[in-house]
């Protein structure tokens, strides 16, 4: 069958469908759809570009094979000719460099994946910027294209190992020595296709079959023989029952175990002694109170020289949004304790290093990355407001015959984490804000919450700009029913002082506070222990700043935080 007949029983995707789409991404297209001045602002735009790429595998027919996927991603190199239906598409990547082609020429097979597919593999291929600067960090600390073996354990996409053959030919290395020293591994057969064909076009040879192991990288023995280790491992929880050994104890916790933690561990064991392993990480592993072992057996295992700050996550990965880290280890000798670490920050626009700082002395603390934009550090913590915080407490869909739809002598008003809004009071009212639920107690119970407090959302998605929301409980909540109780995805921020929660919750909500809770945490969860223990302005500094400020708590958070010359993460 021809790629063109792969088509036939699929027709393309309308123009209605088409901008739809385009806008869904952000996308500006006139009315009526013009797809020649579409194609020529995704020579530009990512958005763009992503809403042609969608177009094109939204066209292909459902559950093509891997070898199907496979052709019609590499036809996009042009030999032979993409099909008609992704000829928009092809033209739209024709001008684009080279990294940058084989970047949307991955991604675009992995829009031919079923969106569950897609986030089961968690194939979301590093951007060339990022790619680039991560290889000049291995460069840097040693790392010779001309000589050294490299393995990618996940090499979807080539990001790295089509860089590392690009860079092996601009050193005049001959293509199939260059070819001999890289290696990879990648678990979906059609996308092993489709990194073979960008490596072979990178070095300007007809094939590199056999580069790419067909495998669960994880279910493979592995031999400390590569000099560089690099990769974008999968992420997301896994169980016991899918590991095929117990390696995931020196790295994991039973119920918390994430696959880039024991790709992690998988990485430290293919370098050689004295070898380098640079991962692009979620920045969850850094400061995360359930990867605290993980911070431990890193430290154990290898020296760690730089831990890179991706501050622009909505351009890192393509149709999905990731806060990421990029980790830079030497294995051998545990982590010198007076060892100086980099503090890079990777960006589309250039790399720079903010700051050489040594990690904190106890191995499983928090590496939080310094501020970027030459802010300080305040000196303070949640305490020293007279502010306690602490998780909310009732799991409705576990409990549902506790929630009453009207008050009772033996209930409180449930507000839940969708009636937290920044700038308003705070009111119980029901999950969909038209209506209050009550919680049945059968006795006093300290989850009611009977003094002056604010409501904080725990779990922020992708298109909150913020990570910390908070919002004042109206006073007379707690004088009307006596007291309330919060849902679990919330946390409650309580003190006998109504002042204080009035000042934590202004401060809270500035861009300062915001972007340090960031620096320690990559996560869409917000933790109570690393809001606990986040910097802080002290408590008479903000004060003052924001009387100065006149109640302006961003400008006055700004101040606050400069009063203090230490620097944040220097432990």
């Amino acid at each position: 069958m021809s790629l063109a007949m792969v088509f036939e029983s699929k027709p393309i995707m309308d123009a209605k469908e088409f901008e739809s789409d385009i806008h869904s991404f952000g996308g500006v297209v006139a009315r009526p759809l013009n797809l020649n001045s579409v194609k020529k602002a995704a020579s530009n735009k990512k958005i763009s570009l992503l809403a042609l790429a969608r177009s094109a595998a939204g066209s292909a027919p459902k559950n093509l094979t891997p070898e199907r996927r496979a052709e019609l991603a590499i036809s996009l190199l042009g030999c032979p000719a993409p099909p008609p239906p992704l000829a928009d598409f092809a033209d739209g990547i024709s001008a684009l460099p080279t990294d940058e082609r084989h970047y949307w020429i991955g991604t675009f097979y992995t829009l031919l994946l079923s969106e569950k597919v897609r986030r089961q593999q968690a194939t979301y291929f590093t951007p060339p910027y990022l790619a680039e600067a991560i290889l000049d960090l291995a460069v840097s600390a040693g790392f010779d294209v001309c000589q050294h073996r490299v393995l990618d354990p996940a090499a979807g996409g080539a990001a790295f190992l089509s860089n590392v053959a690009a860079r092996a030919r601009a050193a005049g290395i001959d293509a199939k020595a260059a070819l001999k020293r890289l290696c990879g591994i990648e678990i979906d057969a059609g996308l092993a296709q489709v990194s073979e064909a960008l490596v072979a076009d990178r070095l300007g040879i007809a094939s590199a079959s056999k580069l790419i192991t067909v495998s669960n990288a994880l279910s493979l023995p592995a031999h400390a023989s590569f000099d560089l280790v690099v990769a974008n491992p999968p992420y997301g929880r896994v169980t016991v029952a899918d590991l095929t050994d117990e390696r995931w104890k020196d790295i994991a916790y039973s119920g918390h175990i994430n696959k880039y933690a024991v790709f992690t561990e998988l990485c430290l064991r293919y370098a050689k002694p004295g070898g380098l392993v640079a991962l692009v990480l979620p920045s969850s592993f850094r400061a995360g109170p359930f990867y605290d072992r993980m911070r431990t057996y890193i430290r154990t295992q290898a020296q760690v020289l730089a831990i890179g700050f991706v501050p622009e996550r909505k351009r890192v990965f393509a149709d999905v949004q990731q806060d990421v880290s990029v980790l830079l280890l030497r294995k051998g000798t545990a982590h010198p304790r007076e060892a100086l670490v980099d503090f890079p920050v990777l960006t589309p626009e250039g790399s720079g290093n903010v700051a050489r700082l040594q990690l904190s002395v106890a191995s499983g603390d928090p590496w939080p990355l310094p501020l970027t934009n030459g802010g300080q550090a305040g000196g303070a913590k949640l305490s020293d407001y007279g502010v306690e915080a602490r998780a909310g407490y009732f799991v409705w869909n576990r409990e549902c015959d506790r929630l009453l739809p009207e008050h009772r002598v033996s209930a409180f008003p449930l507000i839940w984490a969708k009636n937290v809004r920044v700038g308003q009071p705070c009111r119980p009212a029901g999950k969909e804000g038209l209506k209050t639920d009550f919680v049945h107690f059968d006795g006093p119970s300290a989850s009611i919450i009977r003094t002056s407090a604010a409501v904080m959302q725990r779990t922020t998605n992708d298109k909150q700009p913020r990570r910390l929301l908070a919002a004042v409980v109206a006073p007379d909540v707690v004088e009307t029913w006596g007291g309330f109780v919060t849902e679990n995805h919330t946390i409650v921020l309580t003190s006998e002082d109504a002042e204080q929660i009035e000042l934590v919750v202004a401060l809270l909500n500035t861009a300062a506070v915001d972007d340090r809770y960031r620096l320690v945490s990559g996560t869409a969860a917000v933790s109570v222990k690393l809001l606990r223990d986040l910097d802080l302005p002290k408590p008479d500094a903000f004060r003052g700043a924001l009387s100065r400020h006149g109640g302006d708590a961003e400008a006055a958070a700004i101040e606050a935080y400069g009063v203090n010359t230490a620097v944040p993460g220097n432990g």
